[in-house]
């Protein structure tokens, strides 16, 4: 089932953070557990986060334009600094 979401450009820039955010976090969790059921929690939540991250990136020119890559408020990593 399609949805329609409305954001603005600083909204939809926040979500793609988020989402990739979560997604390194994902992976670096992966990486670390030991349980074969969690890894596999972890697997399927990977996938939606890429999923979600094609998604968002079909819009990134416009968040581009608001907030560009070179940010010296992020690291390369996408965690925030301030």
């Amino acid at each position: 089932m399609n949805r329609t979401l409305e954001l603005t450009d600083t909204e939809l820039q926040e979500l793609d953070f988020l989402v990739k955010r979560e997604w390194r976090s994902s992976e670096v969790e992966l990486n670390h557990t030991r349980a074969f059921a969690y890894k596999d929690v972890l697997k399927e939540r990977i996938k939606l986060l890429e999923e979600l991250s094609s998604k968002l990136s079909c819009f990134k020119p416009v968040a581009a334009q608001i907030m560009p890559e070179t940010r010296s408020s992020s690291s390369s990593d996408g965690v925030r600094r301030h």
